[in-house]
């Protein structure tokens, strides 16, 4: 009697995390189009290098996700009228707003009281707890020795950066998950398009006659 395989029969290998430009998410490359969201902990040395052997990988991906651009622009006022001085681009801001998953025990199904002993839990621990370091070394007295970078991997590109803000929320109107909120302030992009170079445009050719 022939065999029916199982889905335990699978096996999913990651590679480690790489210390090229621009860390590639391990889901790319078996998981065509959008991929979930993704935190590493940068060197202090080297932004571009991770250091955790794998990304934390979001529970579920956030239900908002928007990139702030800002110019900084300074303008005082003068006899003459007002001056503006332009000094470019401010740092790029990112927010999200999302919620955990759903706090399911094996036990006792959804739960609010044992929630601490589910995976959505856990996942959103690691999440509080990479905010709580933010990339940063600290000493036996909780002084912080060397400043590091946290790194988001998404859909639009690589971020390296800081978290500035973290909220969660707990209502009624879902006592299975939390809602988490966050700002994200962006010192470097990695962009990375998932299709090849743009097509040039065509330049018209035109012919002279002499008149």
């Amino acid at each position: 009697m022939p065999r029916i395989p199982s889905p335990n029969d699978q096996v999913f290998t990651t590679t480690p995390p790489s210390t090229e430009t621009g860390y590639k998410h391990p889901a790319e490359t078996r998981k065509p189009g959008g991929i979930p969201m993704a935190f590493q902990v940068t060197s202090p040395f080297d932004s571009r290098r991770v250091l955790m052997p794998h990304a934390l990988v979001l529970h579920v991906n956030p239900q908002s996700f928007e990139e702030n651009f800002n110019q900084k622009i300074e303008r005082f006022q003068t006899r003459g009228g007002f001056v503006e001085q332009h000094w470019g681009h401010d740092l790029t801001e990112l927010s999200a707003n999302g919620s955990t998953g759903a706090f399911m025990n094996i036990y006792t199904g959804l739960s609010s009281v044992m929630r601490q002993r589910t995976i959505a839990w856990d996942r959103y621990r690691d999440l509080f707890d990479i905010y709580l370091n933010n990339g940063a070394l600290h000493d036996p007295f909780g002084n912080i020795v060397l400043s590091g970078h946290i790194m988001i991997i998404y859909d639009r590109g690589t971020y390296i950066g800081t978290f500035r803000t973290f909220e969660v929320e707990e209502t009624e109107d879902s006592p299975f998950a939390f809602n988490l909120s966050w700002t994200f302030k962006v010192e470097e992009t990695i962009s990375k398009w998932s299709f090849g170079n743009p097509p040039q445009p065509k330049i018209p050719s035109f012919q002279f006659q002499n008149g």
